[in-house]
């Protein structure tokens, strides 16, 4: 008897779940999220860190990224941006980015370096990180672009206002 109602207690639940799920915000999607957003003429997988605690984390802790994974750092002004590699146990590639989605330039960076690793101009919007060697590999170079309406897309998945970073 017990199990019987323990069961049915468990169905409702499920079913309940269920129902709250098809209706669920999309903000529920979290940083692990990966999203297609098309850089130059390759489909990249990025996690989006848009809230202040996900860029101060940014891929801290990651031991390994696949071929086409990587995060975007999602700003709402143009600035100099400044980033670095403290507790990334692997060396990565960054993308400067303009608002258009315009790669501005890209630089190395090293596993481990406390050191900040600056864009050159002050013009930059958001940040990509792909794995060393990534960029130059599939030829996404400075004035290739980065497609906006993906990462539109994607900011609006995760439950953000797009506009807030991409005009």
């Amino acid at each position: 008897m017990i199990r019987t109602l323990f069961l049915a207690v468990a169905l409702a639940l499920v079913a309940c779940d269920s129902q709250h799920g098809a209706n669920a915000p999309t903000a529920e999607l979290g940083i692990e999220t990966r999203f297609p957003v098309r850089m130059g003429q390759v489909l990249g997988q990025l996690r989006i860190a848009a809230t202040d605690l996900e860029k101060a984390r940014g891929l801290m802790g990651t031991a390994k990224l696949s071929e086409e994974e990587g995060m975007a750092f999602m700003y709402d002004a143009e600035s100099q941006m400044r980033f670095w590699m403290k507790d990334t146990p692997l060396d990565l590639d960054i993308a400067f980015v303009s608002r258009d989605g315009t790669v501005l330039e890209v630089r190395t960076m090293t596993a481990g370096d406390t050191e900040t690793t600056a864009s050159t101009t002050d013009q930059v919007r958001f940040a990509i990180e792909m794995r060393s060697g990534w960029f130059r590999d599939f030829g996404v170079k400075p004035g290739e672009k980065i497609n906006v309406d993906d990462m539109r897309a994607a900011l609006k998945a995760r439950g953000f206002d797009a506009k807030r970073f991409i005009p």
